[in-house]
């Protein structure tokens, strides 16, 4: 298992906000993992009591969890709850607790900036049209308490976690390694079962491990599996995730590949026919189950998964309230 180390003291003076060799971007970006440097930490945005502020302004995409100190723990581990009338945020220097704080710029054009800026960088480092690309985008603050981990999991966006203050240690596995990610897990995740990941321990030597201090980035390709632990003081980090048209375009195809294997059938993995691949994410466009710009993460990832079971639920709710009387 390798490691990455960057020293937050090399960090060059620098206006914007990403600071990255240009070609080493252009390569690894949505492909590999990579480590950069940020100007984030020093930003008054994203201390203690201007994020207990935003907090307040956004209760209702605040998430608190007990958190958990183990990389193979369950999802279903990180008991938690979204509080309708937060406390602070200071919370996570006395008790053990895990927060995160989704989509902040909605409450508070401040931050709104900072991604703005940040995605504007990329579109520029990667030499791609990417805010024509966005379907959806966030700028979420993540605040744990020491030693906590965020259990093994894999996300449909990529994404650039920035590191403000404390460290932690993220490793990120190859998003390519089926041996490590087997396509039928990869279905499963995009098709709602988003927590069942199992963590291949006996795998864990593929994995490379980067430590973020404050002013250290780690870039996330989509469906690079991953965990998380926190050092010895508070952390808090920022995540800029998006959604680009054509990871949106893949997820549809392992949405019609989930359903191809459920009735026995062996779907070819996207990108191994071009015609297949133009058919499968067509049918879920034609039943609706496309979305340009998407107003939540949820929907534009799972909305032909979420129609599609809509009149199951509907079913098992009209029957639960039939015995119930």
């Amino acid at each position: 298992m390798s490691r990455t180390i960057i020293a937050p003291n090399a960090q060059p003076r620098n206006t914007t906000v990403l600071q990255v060799d240009r070609d080493k971007f252009r390569q690894c970006f949505g492909i590999s993992a990579f480590a950069l440097k940020h100007n984030l930490a020093d930003n008054p945005l994203f201390s203690l009591p201007r994020l207990s502020k935003a907090a307040a302004q956004c209760s209702d995409r605040l998430y608190v969890a007990s958190g958990v100190t183990n990389t193979d723990a369950d999802w279903s581990e990180m008991r938690g709850k979204r509080l309708v009338a937060p406390g602070p945020v200071e919370e996570v220097q006395v008790t053990p607790t895990w927060m995160k704080i989704s989509n902040i710029c909605a409450s508070d054009p401040e931050y709104l900036d900072v991604q703005r800026a940040v995605l504007q960088e990329v579109e520029e480092l990667s030499d791609r049209p990417i805010l024509n690309e966005i379907t959806w985008v966030n700028l979420t603050v993540f605040l744990a308490s020491p030693n906590l981990v965020t259990p093994y999991h894999i996300d449909h966006d990529m994404n650039f976690l920035c590191q403000i203050a404390g460290e932690k240690d993220v490793c990120l596995f190859d998003p390519s390694d089926r041996e490590l990610l087997p396509e039928e897990e990869i279905e499963r995740f995009y098709f709602g079962q988003v927590t069942g990941l199992r963590y291949p321990e006996h795998l864990q030597h593929r994995g490379k491990v980067f430590r973020l201090t404050p002013g250290v980035a780690v870039h996330h390709p989509p469906l690079a599996a991953h965990w998380v632990k926190n050092g010895p003081q508070v952390s808090i980090s920022v995540s800029i995730a998006f959604c680009l048209r054509d990871l949106d375009r893949r997820a549809r195809i392992y949405q019609v590949n989930y359903g191809l294997r459920k009735i026995g059938l062996r779907p070819r993995p996207p990108g191994r026919s071009a015609v297949l691949d133009r058919l499968k994410a067509a049918a879920m466009g034609l039943l609706g189950f496309r979305v340009r710009k998407a107003k939540t993460y949820q929907q534009a990832v799972y909305s032909g998964p979420d129609r599609l079971k809509a009149p199951f639920k509907l079913a098992r709710r009209l029957f639960s309230r039939k015995g119930a009387t």
